[in-house]
């Protein structure tokens, strides 16, 4: 990635959690910080922290490999219907794949994305995990 840290570090909001944009105007809420709705165009939005859970909608197990990422395989990636009403696309991580399923409730959570070098920045973001029933 090699971004620098100072760059890094003020985008960090958007990168640590899930975002959303509510719009005042329409009502909808879209996936990302917009600094206009997507839908209706108006300025009038606020930002708004989701809950980040969810159930998954659909998936796909992928074998594919990536030069040091084997150890990784195989990835689940799945879109995700938050409890906001939006859609995300994002890695599903701490599962069998033969236990993933359509209407699986799961979180999301930070977790380790890769790193620059041994001695580089590290880079973390959202990922999903299982929900866990309470």
């Amino acid at each position: 990635m090699k971004y620098s840290i100072p760059k890094f570090w003020r985008r960090k909001e958007g990168y640590y959690q899930v975002v959303l944009t509510k719009c005042k105007e329409c009502g909808k809420v879209a996936f990302f910080a917009y600094v206009r709705c997507p839908y209706c165009g108006s300025s009038n939005i606020e930002l708004v922290k989701s809950s980040g859970r969810g159930v998954i909608e659909e998936y796909t197990v992928s074998y594919n490999r990536v030069e040091g990422g084997e150890e990784y395989l195989p990835k689940i990636i799945a879109v995700v219907k938050l409890s906001e009403g939006v859609r995300v696309v994002g890695e599903l991580v701490d599962a069998d794949p033969a236990e993933v399923k359509e209407g699986m409730a799961v979180e999301a959570v930070l977790r380790r994305f890769s790193s620059d070098d041994p001695h580089g920045l590290i880079y973390y973001g959202i990922k999903f995990v299982p929900a866990i029933r309470r």
